[in-house]
């Protein structure tokens, strides 16, 4: 791999500073440049950015075209978002650590009883995928001169622990991971494992305290098939805290089949891992909290007693598949900053669904195969709408100027094998597109939009809400602002309407004729 990089590695991924390669980097190939910037990157303006968000973008297009696209530059991508990184991983940092993984990753909680490193990787690799786990590069320093690579243990004859390696990918130190005493990766299902290891027990639920003076909640007593007999109330409820220690975290399947009907979470969760809530068939009633930050994929899988939801967290990131097959609901109400890839596939009955202010994408095939939808409402707030989010509802969708991207791609993946079937890899740059919508689907928007541009590429039949000559922003009022965005427009600088209705002179073109009668009519 360090071979595919080494005209782009030196300095390159500094955190607070990235190194200018715009005159190094080799001319990209313009057939899939510019799709690159705007749908993978979701780039519309990219004369606007500085000379080093320029360098960053050459270094993960060449990158990941250099390695058949089949890796992801993690940590690039993420400066680029203007996501907090945070600092790298040290040696120091391994000595006596259970594990390394990616912090904020789709695949991987935040907390966990496991007490990993958390740090964003440099590199994920999506081949010789072993275990559903993505083999991930971690440089040491910003030039990728030395990296590591954490090995899992999956069987008993194997060995848990680092890998460091040099710039030629040649081995230099191994560094062996600290094992728990039992021995076992998951030792929730003992309670005496449990105890010994120092989790905490209340009220019928196990915690486990986190270094950084928090908790996570790990099992109940229903979990993992324990007490399955026992007389338990249909009602579980969290704890807010642990001696003392905030509880924020919901554990990796730590609810998974259990036969609740109702679990109460304290105001204090933020985090809900992978598989949280999967399979409790029973489970009516759950109230999530506003400060809500991440619901881990497959958390909701088949949740099919579930008839309404509310998620009113803005800040929430709702990962792949997080409600996915959740066949008795009808009514979802969703303010979160990101809609993961297939969140509500799979929900049959949805016919109420309201996405409020404060959301900023919804992903790929998010609400697809859904077919008693009323008519959508996709308020300002959303900036990007991936391919297939919405392709099995025959309705209207009502799309605001704001929304600056649709049909983006979905994150790269490898093919994976889940209880739903097979999920095939994922190379958005080449792969087949696939529209948002179903091809009966009626987008109701303004020209000049790329709601309107999506509706002409893809046939689909456009109900135009229309508004005044003149009105460039498309706030119902013909003023200077109006006159600041023809002016953008003219300067080839990215606007959400495309100048459309700043053709004063009616003469089908955009120009500095229809700028001097814009200004002439806002004098007036």
């Amino acid at each position: 791999m360090k071979k595919l990089l080494s005209t782009f590695i030196s300095g390159v991924m500094a955190v607070s500073s990235v190194s200018v390669l715009a005159g190094s980097a080799k001319e990209p190939d313009n057939s899939l440049w510019n799709k690159f910037l705007k749908y993978d990157l979701c780039i519309t303006d990219y004369s606007s950015l500085s000379a080093e968000d320029k360098a960053l973008c050459h270094f993960i297009f060449d990158t990941e075209q250099a390695a058949g696209d089949n890796v992801v530059c993690e940590r690039a991508r993420r400066i680029l978002a203007g996501d907090d990184v945070g600092e790298r991983v040290t040696l120091a940092q391994l000595e006596n650590a259970y594990g390394l993984w990616d912090s904020y990753s789709y695949y991987k909680p935040n907390h966990g009883w496991q007490n990993y490193v958390q740090c964003v990787p440099d590199v994920v690799y999506l081949e010789n995928q072993e275990n559903n786990e993505l083999p991930m590069e971690y440089w040491l320093d910003d030039s990728g001169e030395t990296y590591v690579k954490f090995v899992e243990k999956y069987d008993v004859d194997d060995e848990k622990r680092f890998e460091v390696y040099d710039r030629k990918d040649g081995l230099i130190q191994t560094i062996k991971a600290t094992e728990w005493e039992t021995g076992a990766r998951d030792i929730r299902v003992s309670d005496d494992d449990m105890a010994h290891n120092g989790f905490v027990e209340k009220n019928g639920g196990w915690y486990m305290l986190l270094p950084d003076g928090t908790a996570a909640f790990e099992c109940s007593e229903l979990s993992f098939g324990k007490n399955a007999d026992g007389d338990v109330s249909d009602t579980f409820v969290i704890e807010s805290e642990i001696n003392g220690c905030p509880v924020t975290a919901i554990e990796n399947g730590a609810f998974s089949g259990t036969s609740y009907t109702e679990i109460i979470l304290p105001d204090t969760i933020e985090y809900i891992g992978s598989q949280a809530f999967s399979s409790c068939v029973n489970l009516t009633k759950i109230t999530f909290p506003e400060g809500l930050k991440y619901i881990g994929r497959t958390a909701f899988f088949e949740c099919s007693s579930l008839v309404d939801i509310r998620l009113n967290c803005p800040d929430l990131v709702l990962s792949t598949q997080a409600f996915y097959g959740c066949t008795g609901l009808t009514d979802a109400q969703i303010t979160a900053k990101e809609i993961g890839d297939y969140a509500f596939a799979g929900c049959e009955n949805l016919s109420q669904l309201t996405i409020g202010e404060g959301t900023a994408r919804i992903g790929y095939t998010a609400f697809g195969d859904d077919n008693g939808l009323a008519e959508i409402k996709i308020p300002e707030s959303v900036s990007i709408i991936e391919q297939g989010a919405f392709r099995g509802i025959s309705t209207t969708v009502t799309i605001s100027p704001a929304t600056e991207i649709i049909g983006a791609y979905p994150n790269k993946v490898p093919a994976e094998t889940l209880s739903i079937g097979i999920i095939p890899s994922r190379h958005p740059l080449t792969d087949e597109t696939i529209c948002a919508f179903s091809s009966d689907c009626v987008i109701r928007g303004y020209r000049g939009t790329e709601a309107d541009r999506y509706a002409q590429e893809w046939g689909l039949a456009f109900d135009e809400i229309g508004t005044d000559a003149g009105d460039v922003n498309i706030d119902s009022k013909v003023n200077m602002s109006d006159a600041v965005s023809l002016q953008r427009y003219l300067l080839g600088r990215y606007v959400p309407t495309g100048a459309y209705y700043g053709d004063m002179t009616g003469d089908g073109n955009v120009n500095v004729y229809d700028m001097i009668a814009l200004k002439d009519e806002i004098v007036k």
